[in-house]
């Protein structure tokens, strides 16, 4: 039986290219997001304030190069432990600062908000008034980074001998910032208007300022008034600084003091909190 020869399949023409082609969708440019903007602003508005940025910028940086150039300041004294001048009232001056823009101008940034209807008015937009409170802690503690580094930096440059732990007094700046933010969240969530906001978060500053030696030094406390300092985070944070600046890393116990301080005031300011 003779097969019949199959037919070659004739090959498919290739189809022609489409005379219009569709242009690629260019992917929008990525959008500032919230937090970043609110942030921004925080830090402008800050910048804007003269009083806050003298008290808080510079009158401690000048204090701190004036105690940085001057001889008598920067020699160690036998009434102060062996410290200089200049190495003891470094720690204040950080802690001064810190102190000065958390534990009192957050809470009258704050109060100020909610009393003008800022943060009733922004929970009606997309944007948790959440993201101000951010924002307002994250300008401040920004600043407040900023001056420290700036008051370690320049007596360094100056001639004075840098901290002998820079780790260690890094470690102390950044808990002790934490300790003072939940502070002032504490201060902002039971303050009802702006005056008692400023009110209290003044006389708690003051008390901060003396435990961590501003007015007398640290070294000069009496046993009973350091064991009660050491609890306080200006205290512990002022006596780990002191040791950074020797070299040493803070005890367990410091640490365990300015953790405390920074969890337990930002849990009761978190249940406590009124955004009207």
């Amino acid at each position: 039986m003779t097969s019949t020869p199959s037919t070659p399949s004739t090959p498919s023409t290739p189809s022609a290219p489409s005379s219009t082609a569709t242009p690629a969708r260019v992917a929008p440019p990525p959008r500032r997001s919230a937090l970043g903007a609110m942030t921004a602003n925080e830090s402008r508005l800050l910048l804007r304030e003269p009083g806050l940025v003298v008290w808080a910028v510079l009158i401690p940086v000048v204090a701190d190069v004036v105690l940085a150039l001057v001889p008598a300041t920067r020699a160690a004294s036998a009434d102060l432990g062996g410290w200089s001048f200049s190495q003891v009232y470094l720690p204040v001056l950080v802690l001064f600062t810190a102190s000065l823009l958390t534990v009192q101008g957050m809470p009258t940034i704050l109060a100020q908000y909610r009393t003008d209807g800022v943060l009733k008015r922004l929970r009606t937009t997309p944007v948790s008034p959440a993201v101000l409170l951010g924002a307002v802690m994250i300008s401040l503690g920004a600043v407040t980074l900023v001056v420290a580094v700036a008051m370690v930096a320049i007596p360094t440059v100056l001639g004075n001998p840098p901290p002998g732990n820079v780790l260690a007094f890094a470690l102390v700046t950044v808990l002790s910032l934490g300790a003072f933010l939940s502070i002032g969240g504490l201060v902002s969530a039971l303050a009802t208007n702006p005056r008692m906001a400023t009110g209290v978060g003044t006389v708690l500053t003051f008390v901060l300022w003396f435990f961590a030696g501003m007015w007398v030094p640290r070294s000069v406390f009496p046993e009973l008034l350091a064991r009660i300092a050491d609890l306080t985070p200006s205290g512990a944070a002022s006596g780990a600084m002191l040791d950074a600046l020797h070299g040493s890393w803070p005890s367990l116990a410091q640490l365990a003091v300015l953790v405390a301080w920074t969890v337990v005031p930002a849990a009761v300011a978190a249940r406590a909190f009124r955004w009207e």
